[in-house]
């Protein structure tokens, strides 16, 4: 499919600010276990934060908390960042390799493996460990990066990405949380910025002219993908680690209407911009209530 000419100036500015501002923490790594007197994220971010749980815990055990919580989260984003390049590139195989787009594709797609080694590293450095993905979230993944067209899988992963986008501006600022983890969202926010402008660029670009049913269907999806990727940053194997009875604090995060104000804080850029672009209808409206989007 070729670049609509009007968009071409964007993606040109969009190249030309990657080669004005981008990062590399590639050698920046300090050891590992070293910053066990931090907390891994703003604590307020805690899927547990203000329940009976949370109270009942000494600081150093939510300190222990909010680490094994931010490394699912960093996990869950690089999962969400090769599943996109594997798409894209997979999308773009063969096309000109000289426009503006593909150009920015490209450095989007570098900048994504630098930010999985640098997410990979922050989680080493907390002393923590990778924790393995649910079966659904495997499954959705195999399904996304075989199956998804072009704005499904932009609409899907800029919801990551706004989610993120959010959480990691608090965290870059929070004296409170580990110099990697605050390294390393400074650097993903300012980077990211640009792969948001991108993929709404892009989700424009190829929804001009769609029929209903497309348009529908692909909200329907995105909203699908924004659910999976929510729900997935909980994960029941962080709670057991740390010796606290799964179904007690699942009840409680289901419950827990400050986990759920800040999710809404954290997509309301995305749903001001899908309903801009008419991708809210009433099914995909369903779908980010249950998910607490929206």
């Amino acid at each position: 499919m070729s670049e609509p000419d009007d968009s071409a100036p964007l993606y040109g500015e969009l190249l030309e600010s990657a080669r004005r501002l981008s990062f590399d923490l590639r050698g920046g790594d300090t050891g590992a276990g070293t910053e066990s007197d931090r907390h891994g994220m703003t604590p307020e971010w805690s899927p547990l934060y203000g329940t009976p749980t949370w109270h009942g815990l000494s600081e150093p055990e939510r300190r222990r908390l909010t680490r094994r919580e931010v490394s699912h989260f960093l996990g869950v984003a690089i999962w969400l960042e090769v599943a996109l390049q594997i798409v894209l590139l997979r999308r773009n195989h063969g096309v000109d390799p000289t426009r503006a787009d593909v150009k920015f594709l490209f450095n989007e797609c570098a900048d994504e493996n630098l930010h999985s080694l640098m997410f990979a590293g922050a989680i080493e450095q907390l002393g923590e460990r990778y924790s393995p993905l649910d079966r659904v979230m495997l499954l959705m993944g195999w399904l996304f990066r075989t199956f998804a067209w072009d704005e499904v899988a932009y609409g899907i992963v800029l919801a990551g990405e706004e989610v993120f986008d959010v959480m990691q501006r608090d965290w870059s600022i929070d004296d409170r949380v580990a110099p990697a983890v605050r390294r390393s969202s400074h650097v993903h926010v300012v980077e990211e910025s640009r792969h948001m402008s991108f993929a709404r660029q892009k989700m424009r670009d190829r929804l001009r002219g769609v029929s209903r049913v497309r348009r529908y269907v692909s909200a329907v999806l995105i909203a699908v993908g924004a659910h999976i990727i929510a729900k997935g940053l909980v994960n029941k194997g962080i709670y057991r680690d740390l010796g606290l009875d799964w179904r007690t604090a699942k009840q409680e995060i289901d419950r827990n209407e400050h986990h759920r104000m800040m999710f809404r804080r954290a997509t309301a850029p995305l749903v001001e911009f899908l309903d801009r672009e008419r991708l809210l209808n009433r099914v995909a409206r369903a779908v980010y209530r249950k998910s607490n989007l929206l």
